[in-house]
C-alpha cells in the first residue's frame, strides 16, 4: 500500500512539473512593438524610477526614440547578414551533395540524406529544448 502511494505521488509530481512548463510564453511570442512603443515604455520606467519632470521626460523620450530606431537598424542589418550567410551555406551544401552523387550509389545517397534529415531534426529539437529553458 505504501509503495503504491509513493509511486502515485512520484508520477503526480513528474506530471505536474511537465505540464507546468508548457504554457510559458517564450521570448518573442508576443506582438513586436514599434520603436516608438519601446521608447515610450523605457521612458515611462525611467520616469517612475528616476522621478523625471515633464521637461526631462520629453528629452529622455527623444533620446530613447533615437536609440530604439538605431537598434532596429542594427537588427535589420544583422537579419540580412544572416540570410545572406544561410544562402551561401545552402549553395555550398548543394554543391557538396552533387559531388557526393558522382561518387556514391543511389542507395548510399538515400541513406546519406536520411541521416542528414535525422541530424537536422536532432539539432532542431535540442535548440527548441535550450530555448525552452530560458
Amino acid at each position: 500500500m505504501k509503495k503504491i502511494l509513493l509511486v502515485c505521488t512520484l508520477i503526480g509530481g513528474v506530471l505536474t512539473g511537465a505540464f507546468a512548463q508548457q504554457d510559458k510564453p517564450g521570448r518573442g511570442d508576443g506582438p513586436h512593438k514599434t520603436p516608438e512603443q519601446r521608447a515610450e515604455m523605457r521612458t515611462n520606467r525611467m520616469k517612475e524610477s528616476l522621478a523625471l519632470n515633464d521637461d526631462q521626460y520629453k528629452k529622455m523620450l527623444a533620446i530613447n526614440l533615437e536609440q530604439e530606431k538605431k537598434r532596429d537598424e542594427y537588427r535589420n542589418e544583422e537579419r540580412e547578414r544572416m540570410l545572406a550567410s544561410r544562402k551561401r551555406m545552402k549553395s555550398n551544401y548543394d554543391a557538396a551533395m552533387k559531388s557526393y552523387e558522382s561518387v556514391l550509389t543511389p542507395e548510399q545517397m538515400t541513406k546519406l540524406r536520411e541521416e542528414a534529415k535525422k541530424r537536422r531534426a536532432e539539432i532542431r529539437d535540442n535548440w527548441k529544448e535550450r530555448r525552452g529553458r530560458r
